[in-house]
């Protein structure tokens, strides 16, 4: 008869430190969202930038030639283009460009964004793949369109 009663604070034990570790685990996860919320700069959260469409282009050397339309709505501050991505929809990255010369943006306007780069992955045409642009404030914005 003891011995099932040292079995049952066994389980006891264990089910206290599974429970501990698991409520410590939800307190950590919302935490680090409270706290990567509240570091956000102000400029970033204010930038509004939208791409209305884009193309990808393969080309016959194997570089992708991007070409994206990116409007900036009037209640947005001005902004420019700094770097643009090529990625597969899961988030594969398959090529970047740091180098893009942007005009700023003001408020209400918009701007045709074109940048080639060098696929360290290659993607048969049809692929949809997300053309990301990335604003001088860090903002992202992405837009979603096959390889033609």
């Amino acid at each position: 008869m003891r011995s099932r009663r040292s079995i049952s604070d066994i389980v006891a034990v264990v089910l206290l430190i599974v429970i501990a570790i698991a409520a410590a685990v939800i307190i950590y996860m919302w935490l680090s969202g409270l706290i990567g919320s509240v570091h956000t700069s102000t400029s970033a959260t204010q930038v509004k930038l939208e791409i209305t469409g884009a193309s990808v282009t393969l080309l016959s050397g194997g570089n992708y030639s991007v070409t994206a339309a990116v409007y900036n709505p009037p209640d947005s501050p001005s902004t420019s283009i700094t770097v643009g991505e090529l990625e597969f929809t899961n988030g594969t990255m398959i090529c970047t460009n740091t180098t893009i010369k942007s005009s700023t943006i003001p408020p209400g306007g918009s701007d045709n964004i074109h940048f080639i780069c060098m696929p360290t992955i290659t993607a048969p045409a049809g692929t949809p793949v997300e053309v990301v642009l990335v604003t001088t404030q860090g903002v992202q914005v992405s837009y979603t369109t096959p390889i033609s």
